[in-house]
C-alpha cells in the first residue's frame, strides 16, 4: 500500500489513478477501500472498515464481494496502521 500510495502521491499531477477488475466490484472494491482507509488513517487516527464497505455498497452495490476480500482490507489496513504508528513513534 505504501508503494501504490507513493506512485499515487507523483502521479497526482497527472490525473486520478484508475482502477478497474473484471466486473469493478471485488478486487476494485478492495483498492478503494483500502485507498480511503488509509486516507482516514492518516488525517483521524482511526479506521472504520464497516462503514467505509457500506458507503462503497450504497454508491455500488457488491462492493468487496467474499468474505475473503473483507478480511484482506482489515489485514492491508491493519499492516498501514503499524507502519504508521512506527513512523510517528506512537
Amino acid at each position: 500500500m505504501s508503494d501504490v500510495e507513493a506512485d499515487r502521491r507523483a502521479a497526482a499531477a497527472l490525473g486520478p489513478v484508475i482502477v478497474h477488475c473484471s466486473a469493478g466490484i471485488g478486487r476494485t472494491g478492495c483498492f478503494i477501500a483500502t485507498t480511503i482507509g488509509c486516507r482516514q488513517l492518516q488525517v483521524e487516527g482511526v479506521v472504520d472498515i464497516l462503514s467505509i464497505t457500506c458507503q462503497l455498497r450504497a454508491d455500488r452495490g457488491g462492493m468487496i464481494q467474499t468474505g475473503e476480500q473483507y478480511e484482506f482490507v482489515h489485514h492491508a489496513l491493519s499492516m498501514y496502521e503499524t507502519r504508521l504508528s512506527t513512523e510517528t513513534g506512537q
